[in-house]
């Protein structure tokens, strides 16, 4: 029996929390291990730059990969609109959640500026990751 798949239905509120939503989750146990905060403040700006890159390509590759292929009219739905509102919405529901974390328990007071925003990119990875997936996995 063929399982019948969903167009993906028109970008929301409700996906904007949603995402933010999978990557506080996600973000939380990762800001939590100890041995990727210690890395983490140690990388250099290429590294820190080269986890930014990978993350967007990795969600770019999501958003078609598990959600705009499914797209049935893509003339009225051309991908750069699909994928702007999702990609968007992801990543800065992700840095909202990581960064809300870091300051309710607290972790700003003992991090610089700068080793604040290396934590943070690190633990962008996998809490983006996680928000696109909770995202464009929605109908399914």
């Amino acid at each position: 029996m063929k399982k019948e798949i969903h167009e993906p239905a028109h970008f929301s509120r409700k996906d904007f929390f949603k995402a933010l939503f999978g990557s506080f989750v996600i973000g939380l146990t990762f800001l939590f291990k100890g041995s990727l905060v210690s890395y983490a403040i140690k990388m250099g700006w290429y590294n820190v730059i080269l986890v930014l890159f990978t993350t967007f390509l990795v969600v770019s590759l999501e958003i078609y990969a598990l959600s705009y292929k499914f797209v049935v009219h893509r003339k009225e739905r051309p991908f750069y609109e699909f994928w702007s509102k999702r990609f968007f919405a992801i990543t800065i529901s992700t840095f909202i959640a990581i960064y809300f974390s870091i300051y309710i328990y607290g972790i700003n007071s003992f991090l610089t500026q700068i080793e604040i925003l290396k934590v943070t990119s690190a633990v962008f990875m996998p809490a983006a990751i996680t928000g696109a997936a909770v995202e464009v996995l929605k109908e399914f």
